[in-house]
This record gives structure tokens, C-alpha cells and sequence, in this order.
């Protein structure tokens, strides 16, 4: 039962999770600990998190899945992102999602990138060190 309140909580971003990963087509899946699923996908240029669900890119992905989840870059989408939609439900996409998308199209400088408030709020829920 708990799951299902928690999939209604963040169902705005769940469907659109389920619409990228049909329009990005992953290679590969990874099922965490929590429910939440990892996607590899060539065609993914960076990543994102929307729910229970992250698409990252394949190079991401090693040999070793679990190197893939040491990466910055994965924890950063897999357990950042994915914590802030907990808390945020419904309003995730217009707090977190849609502010950190427009930071993405207009930052083109990397470190400059991470230092938005939802990157950076991000980086500490997962314990990443940049």
C-alpha cells in the first residue's frame, strides 16, 4: 500500500519517466534497493530523474554495475533527483524539474551547473563531493 501512495504522490513525474524511457529506448536497467530503477540509454545525452524512474547515459555504465552507481553523475540523478521528488510530489517538476532544465539549456559551464540550488541540494541527499 505504502508504494502505491508513494507512486500517486509523484505521478506527474512517474508518466513522464515511463513517456522518456519508451522515447529514449535503454539498453539497460538496474532495479535499486528502494524500487527506484536506473536506465542506461546511448541516446540520453546527460540525465534526469523523474520519480522513481533515471535515464542516464551509457557511458555511465561499466562492465560493473556497481561502479556505475559509485559515478557522481548516476548517484547525482538515481538518488538526488529521486529524493527531492519524495519530498516534493506533485510540485517536484515545477520546483526541482523544470528550474534544473533550464539550468541545464542555459549552463554551459559545467561547475557553474552544479552549483544551481537543485544540483547542489541534490549532490548533498546523494553524497556527492564535487
Amino acid at each position: 500500500m505504502k508504494q502505491i501512495l508513494l507512486y500517486i504522490w509523484q505521478l506527474p513525474q512517474n508518466l513522464l519517466g515511463l513517456l522518456l524511457i519508451a522515447f529514449y529506448k535503454p539498453e539497460r536497467m538496474h532495479k535499486m534497493e528502494n524500487g527506484n530503477r536506473i536506465y542506461f540509454a546511448t541516446r540520453m545525452k546527460g540525465g534526469i530523474s523523474l520519480g522513481k524512474y533515471s535515464i542516464v547515459n551509457t557511458c555511465h555504465y561499466r562492465i560493473d554495475l556497481r561502479d556505475a552507481l559509485k559515478r557522481d553523475s548516476v548517484r547525482h540523478e538515481a538518488i538526488g533527483h529521486a529524493r527531492q521528488s519524495l519530498y516534493f510530489g506533485w510540485l517536484y517538476l515545477i520546483v526541482i524539474g523544470l528550474p534544473s532544465i533550464i539550468n541545464a539549456c542555459l549552463c554551459r559551464d559545467k561547475s557553474r551547473y552544479y552549483r544551481f540550488y537543485t544540483e547542489r541540494w541534490a549532490d548533498r541527499l546523494a553524497d556527492v563531493k564535487r
